[in-house]
């Protein structure tokens, strides 16, 4: 047998139930896919949402019962018949059927093989499998819903967070003046990531100061940030929000002059290379803030929900 966590009831963190499970095998494999023994699945706050009946509930990408998760790091145990580039004992990694239901808070996870790719040798499995959802949703914001250029400001906000600690990085590379908002505790590890202005957000003057000196591109991640982020973002600029909701300032943005864009994040081959391939040179490092073990899920979920995270929040399998 195996353990999974099986969620039977939308709720709190205690309807998440580690239960024990029959262990896939290769038997039980469609051509196109792999069976992963899970070493770590990262925790997002898209995983709360849907837990509670929103996220991908609400959306209907999932129906109960079902394990959540879908951030995971492994070894492959076993591959379908047309799976040519994974073989067995080798680590991988990977954003499984995202926006759907992945399965990947647990002990084993049957995967297409195309979501997974190999693990770079410069992450440990347990920051590869906090790196995917997030990582892919920065790379997706600053390279592909917009195309940041060298010399450009970009301020992001909730820039400690899961996504933010990573956008930091990648603006970085991609060459920009990066502005970091977040707790005042938080900035000096924000310049060691890269980033070139740091601003305590309940520092008043310093956010009016912001406003006044408008940014290229704004990454609105900080809950309550929107409004602020339409007046920090110079006219002609663009502000960048993630998925539903975001489109609440979308007159005022219009307004400015500022253009509203929307990211969506979903399972995409090349976004995964792209982060692999900066996590490889050592352009990327995500920040594990906590550890729990797959019994301790409830807690992980708690700890995700008191807003005191810096970074991921991974689960041990």
């Amino acid at each position: 047998m195996s353990a999974a966590v099986v969620q039977r009831r939308f709720g709190g963190p205690e309807v998440l139930e580690l239960t024990d499970v029959p262990t896939p095998t290769a038997a039980d494999l469609r051509p196109d896919e792999v069976l992963v023994r899970v070493a770590y699945a990262g925790v997002n706050v898209i995983d709360a949402m849907t837990r509670t009946g929103g996220g991908m509930a609400a959306a209907g990408a999932v129906t109960l019962p079902y394990t959540p998760g879908s951030d995971v790091a492994g070894t492959v145990e076993a591959v379908g018949s047309d799976v040519v580039d994974l073989t067995a004992s080798q680590r991988v990694f990977g954003l499984i059927r995202f926006p759907a239901a992945g399965g990947t808070y647990a002990q084993h996870t049957v995967a297409p093989a195309d979501h997974l790719i190999a693990t770079p040798d410069t992450l440990t499995d347990e920051q590869a499998g906090a790196l995917p959802l997030t990582g892919m949703t920065a790379w997706q914001a600053l390279a592909d819903t917009t195309t940041v250029q060298p010399g450009q400001r970009v301020l992001i906000s909730g820039a400690a967070g899961g996504v933010g600690h990573l956008a930091v990085q990648i603006a970085h590379h991609l060459g920009a003046t990066v502005i970091a908002i977040d707790a005042a505790t938080k900035l000096d590890r924000l310049r060691e990531l890269g980033a070139d202005v740091t601003v305590d957000f309940r520092d008043a003057a310093a956010m009016t100061a912001l406003e006044a000196d408008p940014a290229d591109v704004t990454l609105s991640l900080a809950p309550g940030s929107k409004d602020f982020a339409v007046r920090a973002t110079r006219r002609g600029g663009v502000l960048v929000g993630l998925g539903g909701g975001a489109d609440t300032v979308a007159d005022a943005a219009a307004a400015a002059g500022v253009r509203l864009a929307l990211t969506h994040v979903r399972t995409e081959r090349a976004w995964l290379e792209a982060i692999a391939g900066l996590a490889a040179q050592g352009h990327l490092v995500p920040a594990v803030d906590e550890v729990f073990d797959l019994a301790d899920v409830a807690e992980a979920h708690r700890a995700l929900e008191s807003g005191r995270v810096e970074g991921k929040i991974v689960l041990r399998a």
